[in-house]
């Protein structure tokens, strides 16, 4: 199952939910504008989705973003 991306140019918390503010999370925009979040952590463990269903309202690898 693919993630849905996020189409509007300014996307926000209630689109994207915890991704918007994760550390583990990247936003990704194609070519043609879409934007999708890729989680990190997928990487090296396997209860993550490359690619979550957007918006993420609960995740275990949940940490907020530093300044």
């Amino acid at each position: 199952m693919y993630s849905h991306p996020v189409t509007t140019p300014k996307h926000t918390v209630d689109q994207v939910g915890l991704c918007k503010t994760c550390r583990h999370a990247a936003a990704i925009t194609t070519a043609s504008g879409s934007i999708f979040y890729r989680c990190s952590l997928s990487e090296t463990d396997s209860r993550f989705r490359k690619y979550p269903l957007l918006p993420v309202i609960r995740c275990t690898g949940y940490q907020p973003k530093t300044s």
